[in-house]
């Protein structure tokens, strides 16, 4: 039958640390359970030690007085071992280990019960080791000996319980007294003031030691307090950065669809006011929105890499092409700003991706020619080991020491207290460090306050110049074909397009914007009237527009595979969608269709779907 006191859990909320934080009484108890628990841990090997001891003496005393004393006085000691031995046994069954394995509520008395009968026992000792009229010198001091001996090797014990110091103590203490008190003289007399200062002195030990043994479990009780309260702060970190990426992913969901169709609607709006006296108005608000429209494509470059869909493909460039396309980008600013733009090449050759290398020296230079109001900008190549360094100076306004460890910190902008949008969102850097962590390259900055900066990428080299260079691989059929990097394909005749989009404002401003383009556009807002119009013309249709998240239970990447089964083939579809949330940004490049974020640039839906319609060959009626 189990003791009625109830088993608690370490880890219940009523007993763990947490809960003693502010409760002295409950930390108090919490102690008092601890050395408990420890004093019942300590007490099985303790046994083995004492019946050593035991048989020790009791052989050594039978072989000095060959009287059978000693050896009835090893038996008795013997069954107090084996009572002791059995109390804790049935302490481990009623608080078993892995229910309590640091403390327990309740059961000293099964430990002190047994060892007060067992001190009692060696109360005994000096009258059964050495009966009156055989004492000797030698037999005197091997007998303290070994008493003290055994008193010693108990103090470790003794010390977690501060009533097993008096409970043993003072039994084995009274034995010695009696014992050479009885024998008088001045050798008993001798011998009882040293077992009264030996006890005294154990029993200030042991009372010491279990002062130590109470500070070191309450700083045990601190530190896994402290432990439990880092914990419960990560996951409160944790739990506030996914409802944080949540919020953000809802939130910038739901703005891009307005900025999406303001896009569209706007681009239509300059195109149709073209040579009309409100065209400069139409102007400035394309120029808004696709200031707006970066600012939330910035945001979106950060879901792509952290979703992993952004995958470097390396190849061997000469760090001068990268310096030529520099020039190219940034001379002409830099002249109209008044500024130096200097270059430092050295014949090198670099292994990593050249547009994620481009785009990450590009962004040190844009912000150089931010911050830099005279003299100007140095671009340098140096060796390093195994690693080219790659760096920007300016002599620009330079970045507070206070400052400088949080610059590739996400949305920390310097010099930015209102946060001016026109000044960026302070995650260009932070871009920057996560696309030099896919190219295997360190990023890093010095500054002086009024003396300029410098930002620099350690990149791998290329040891010996590539004999021939091959073309940069191809990307993946994932993402929308660049012009830049392609050869301009034939346009097809203005195509049949059908639009599956739930938000009714997006689909108007698609319609707009491509209606002098094509032939035939069917807006749809739900699957079922996309899937109608599929089943009464299957070859109806030469490209399909599709949002990621419809109203439908279906998502794009399921309705498009269902339109494209009625259509009876694989129709060039469009794969449009706001989210940033990693996870379905990794399944929308994982659905091998082309995708698109909004907002989209309308030039390049245009573009893009004129050639997915040429890409996939003739196939108009």
């Amino acid at each position: 039958m189990r003791h009625s006191t109830a088993p608690v859990q370490l880890d219940a909320p009523a007993f763990g640390p947490a809960a003693v934080q502010d409760r002295p009484e409950a930390r108090a108890r919490l102690i008092r359970e601890r050395l408990l628990r420890r004093m019942f841990a300590m007490g099985p090997p303790t046994l083995l030690s004492a019946g050593v001891a035991v048989l020790a003496l009791s052989a050594v005393f039978f072989w000095l007085s060959r009287s059978v004393w000693p050896l009835l006085w090893g038996l008795l000691l013997g069954v107090l071992l084996a009572l002791r031995w059995g109390f804790m046994r049935w302490n481990a069954r009623l608080y078993p280990e892995p229910e309590f394995a640091l403390r327990q509520p309740a059961g000293a008395w099964r430990y002190l019960l047994p060892l007060t009968v067992y001190a009692f026992g060696w109360t005994a000792a000096p009258w059964a080791l050495m009966p009156p009229g055989t004492e000797t010198p030698e037999r005197i001091l091997i007998l303290l000996l070994g008493l003290f001996s055994t008193l010693i090797g108990a103090v470790p014990i003794l010390a977690n319980w501060p009533a097993m110091v008096p409970a043993f103590v003072l039994p084995f203490t009274l034995g010695v007294v009696s014992r050479f008190g009885w024998m008088g003289g001045s050798d008993g007399g001798f011998a009882c003031a040293v077992a009264l200062i030996f006890g005294a002195a154990m029993a200030r030990f042991s009372l010491s030691q279990h002062q130590l043994i109470r500070r070191s479990l309450s700083d045990q009780i601190d530190k896994e307090l402290l432990s439990e309260q880092l914990l419960d702060q990560s996951q409160e970190l944790q739990r506030l950065n996914r409802e944080r990426s949540r919020f953000f992913a809802s939130a910038s969901h739901d703005l891009r669809q307005p900025v999406h169709a303001l896009a569209l609607f706007s681009r239509s709006l300059e195109r149709d006011l073209a040579g009309h006296a409100l065209a400069p108005v139409a102007a400035r608000v394309v120029q808004a929105t696709d200031a707006v429209s970066g600012l939330l494509n910035a945001m979106l470059d950060i879901s792509k890499i952290d979703a992993g869909t952004v995958v470097p493909q390396p190849r061997a460039i000469a760090a001068d092409q990268l310096f030529l396309r520099l020039a190219q980008l940034f001379e002409s600013r830099a002249q109209e700003a008044g500024l130096s733009l200097r270059f430092h090449l050295v014949p090198e050759w670099l292994q990593t991706d050249p547009e994620l290398l481009l785009r990450i020296v590009t962004n040190f230079v844009d912000n150089a020619l931010k911050y830099t109001r005279r003299g100007g900008l140095l671009v340098s190549a140096r060796p390093r080991g195994e690693r080219l360094r790659i760096a920007v100076w300016d002599t620009g306004l330079g970045i507070a020491p206070e400052h400088m460890p949080h610059v590739f910190d996400e949305f920390y902008q310097v010099d930015n207290p209102q946060r001016d949008v026109a000044r960026g969102l302070g995650i260009g850097l932070a871009i920057v460090k996560r696309l030099a962590e896919l190219l295997g390259a360190e990023v890093g900055a010095r500054s002086r306050r009024s003396r300029g900066s410098v930002f620099w990428i350690d990149v791998p080299r290329q040891w010996h110049r590539p004999q021939e260079l091959a073309p940069p691989p191809a990307q993946q059929g994932t993402a929308p074909p660049a012009a830049a990097h392609s050869q301009p394909m034939p346009r097809p005749p203005a195509p049949r397009l059908l639009l599956l989009d739930d938000e009714l404002p997006v689909g108007e401003a698609v319609r707009m914007w491509l209606s002098p383009h094509c032939a035939r556009i069917e807006v749809t807002q739900r699957l079922e009237a996309a899937r109608a119009l599929v089943q009464a013309a299957p070859d109806g249709f030469d490209a399909f527009i599709i949002d990621f998240r419809l109203a439908d239970p279906q998502d794009g990447i399921a309705a498009t595979a269902e339109l494209r089964r009625l259509a009876g083939r694989a129709v060039p579809t469009i794969l449009v969608t706001g989210d940033t949330d990693p996870a379905r940004v990794r399944a929308a490049y994982a659905s091998g269709l082309v995708v698109m974020f909004k907002p989209v640039q309308p030039e390049l839906l245009l573009q893009t779907l004129h050639q997915i319609i040429a890409a996939a060959g003739p196939a108009r009626r």
